[in-house]
């Protein structure tokens, strides 16, 4: 039986990698580089899906030019804000994301970013990996304790 040919934009992990490389006839980049729009239209042609990034713009003009074998797009993202879904719907092309796959790591994420922000953390790191870090210059950079401080949370979705 003949595999789908699957149209991949970007690099994974191994064992993502092995599992694609399984189940499909891959068609990807060798280079590490990012497909350009007409490479990837390109590609596309006579391809059953295509796997990409939120850093991959799908538009209007890109589902006008697809190849009409192509029935399924699916993102690695949450969001879906890089793909006209408009567009997409309009030629049957159903689009898959991940919605709660990274919800734990983006609230950690997020968590990290504020205690960062809080102790000035990226300046602190900066001093020491240039060899600029002395007594003086640590001093200015005490930050701020979070102890004892209120955190408002704007919308209380799934990362919320």
């Amino acid at each position: 039986m003949k595999k789908p040919v699957l149209v991949v934009t970007s690099h994974f992990i191994k064992p993502v990698e092995r599992r694609i490389d399984n189940e499909y006839e891959v068609r990807c980049k060798g280079d590490g580089t990012s497909f350009t729009r007409e490479e990837l239209l390109t590609a596309a042609n006579g391809a059953d899906a295509i796997l990409i990034t939120p850093f991959d713009r799908l538009d209007a003009d890109f589902f006008r030019r697809v190849s009409p074998s192509v029935k399924v797009i699916s993102t690695t993202s949450v969001g879906v804000d890089h793909i006209d879904m408009h567009a997409a719907a309009e030629r049957n092309i159903a689009i898959g994301y991940t919605p709660a796959e990274v919800t734990d790591a983006t609230a950690d994420i997020a968590m990290l970013l504020l205690l960062g922000a809080s102790r000035r953390a990226f300046e602190a790191q900066d001093l020491v990996r240039t060899g600029e870090w002395t007594v003086p210059r640590a001093a200015a950079l005490l930050g701020w304790q979070v102890t004892g401080k209120t955190l408002g949370i704007l919308g209380m979705g799934r990362i919320g």
